[in-house]
């Protein structure tokens, strides 16, 4: 074979077929440090989600309740504090205004004991959720991930008027 056969045009490959949308036509819409949820709106589809034997037209007895204000930005700063005080890259003393004294002890003797899934790299928060319990209080829970698996912490923040929001529960799976 010579040079000059090589470069004819049927020995190129061709490209391959454009299968998805162009790059700059898609929208990536990337999650905010607040949650934008409202819990408790009706469901998107035919099923609202309610018994029909619950005496009501078609209507939810539940009334949307938003997420309780400043829970959702208080768990996200309470769990990376907890994550790098088990990582032992942050004092456990860094989280006495955010944790309720039952809680604080249960993240210092988990921060000193050996946890073999340290060795796996940093904790880093994968989601978070937050669950209004009652006006003053809400039910969260977060995924997190070091090195290729994932974790699951919940825990239920409390919203006292002087000491402000403080996490009261904390379960680390």
């Amino acid at each position: 074979m010579t040079i000059d056969q090589l470069h004819t045009p049927q020995r190129f490959l061709q490209p391959a077929p454009q299968c998805e949308p162009p790059a700059d036509s898609l929208m990536i819409r990337r999650p905010s440090a607040r949650t934008e949820r409202v819990l408790g709106t009706a469901r998107r589809t035919p099923h609202s989600g309610t018994s029909g034997h619950s005496g009501t037209s078609g209507q939810s007895s539940l009334t949307a309740e938003p997420v309780a204000p400043g829970a959702d930005v208080f768990w996200n700063t309470s769990l990376r504090l907890v994550l790098e005080v088990l990582d032992q890259r942050r004092s456990p003393a860094h989280l006495k205004s955010v944790l309720s004294p039952t809680v604080m002890e249960l993240v210092q003797r988990l921060s000193i004991s050996h946890d073999p899934t340290r060795g796996l790299g940093a904790a880093r928060t994968h989601r978070t959720h937050v669950n209004t319990a009652s006006p003053h209080a809400a039910e969260v829970c977060a995924t997190f991930r070091r090195g290729p698996r994932t974790f699951a912490i919940a825990a239920r923040i409390e919203n006292t008027d002087n000491k402000g929001w403080m996490v009261t529960a904390l379960h680390v799976v």
